[in-house]
């Protein structure tokens, strides 16, 4: 399975998608994401985000597609 990560980046062999899964609303960025809108995982909250794609952006896009972090 794949993290979003190109073969070549550095990030490669950072943790896995059951890792990254694990976690509630993970947000992975890095420059070798070459996708243009934001990918997904099967959990439903953890997203790889697109290259040149900020916190700032993400937290946008989030809200936008009720996918953010709510407080109980």
């Amino acid at each position: 399975m794949t993290n979003h990560h190109d073969p070549d980046c550095p990030h490669f062999a950072d943790p896995d998608v059951e890792t990254i899964q694990q976690t509630d609303f993970a947000d992975i960025f890095c420059e070798c994401h070459r996708y243009e809108q934001p990918h997904i995982f099967p959990n439903g909250t953890a997203i790889a985000w697109p290259k040149d794609w900020d916190a700032e952006m993400a937290r946008e896009w989030r809200e936008k597609n009720d996918l953010i972090k709510t407080s109980l």
